[in-house]
């Protein structure tokens, strides 16, 4: 069935042990959206676009979440999960761990394990609203307390789990580690990332808009993934408010106007399989 107008979702929001998630715009099985305007209202993105490859959300962080690491294209069929290679960018000021200091080996990272002192391994990022950065499948990351951030990544759901910072569930048992595949799973080539105001990779493409007046877009074979960061818009007939997302799919034109809006738009690249060095 061919999808030709801009799709709106009921948000699904996730209660966790540091916080909450929401899951903007999935067609991920674990929990894919469903379709909230239009006469496809109810049915499942999964099942009308199971070509959109990107899993959106928006994740504010009470407390810090774990150390962990995703698999990458390369890692994710030796290890049987999926791949994930994710960008964020910063809703507020807070501060991210993204990379690992110089010359810090696969046995250091174990003995921190062991020891608890996985901190001192990690490269800290004191972040700006508006900071955008990749986070690569492979490289280890974890999101610091109070920060509220924009994420848009591979459709997928494979987390490996390395550090917890001695955090303990309700029932006061830790949550599950999973240090020997995510040790796998680390490329230790890869660089510590820096903040950008655009990400491009082999995934997707992500830039931010300051609008103020209209803007027409044709986006051919891409889906267009819309997010409004600050203000509030129309997309065609859709009014979007702050914080709303939206997903226009290939071949439909589309138009936003706003008299003051700051717009994130994503564009979706056809799912490559990337060449990794490590």
């Amino acid at each position: 069935m061919k999808v030709d107008y801009v799709l709106r979702f009921n948000r699904q929001v996730r209660r966790v042990i540091w916080g909450a998630e929401s899951w903007e715009i999935s067609v991920h099985p674990s929990r894919p959206s469903i379709i909230a305007n239009g006469p496809l209202a109810g049915r499942s993105l999964r099942e009308l676009c199971p070509d959109f490859h990107l899993l959106v959300k928006v994740i504010d962080a009470k407390s810090r979440l774990s150390v962990q690491v995703h698999p990458s294209d390369y890692t994710a069929p030796l290890l049987g999960g999926e791949p994930k290679a994710e960008m964020w960018c910063m809703l507020n000021d807070g501060g991210i761990y993204a990379g690992l200091k110089p010359d810090t080996t696969r046995y250091d990272l174990a003995e921190a394990v062991a020891s608890g002192r996985f901190e001192d391994l990690l490269v800290r990022h004191d972040t700006k609203k508006g900071d955008a950065y990749f986070i690569p499948g492979g490289l280890v990351h974890a999101i610091g307390e109070g920060s509220l951030l924009y994420e848009v990544q591979q459709s997928s759901n494979t987390t490996y789990r390395l550090y917890d910072w001695g955090r303990v569930n309700a029932d006061g048992k830790p949550r599950e580690l999973h240090v020997e595949k995510g040790l796998s799973a680390i490329n230790y080539a890869l660089p510590v990332p820096e903040p950008q105001d655009e990400v491009d990779c082999p995934y997707f493409s992500f830039g931010k808009l300051d609008l103020c007046g209209s803007i027409s877009f044709d986006p051919q074979d891409d889906y267009i993934v819309l997010f409004v960061a600050d203000g509030a818009l129309a997309v065609n007939e859709e009014a979007l408010s702050c914080s709303d997302s939206a997903l226009v799919p290939p071949g439909v034109p589309f138009k936003l106007s706003a008299g003051n809006a700051k717009v994130f738009v994503t564009r979706s690249k056809r799912q490559l399989v990337v060449d990794e060095k490590r």
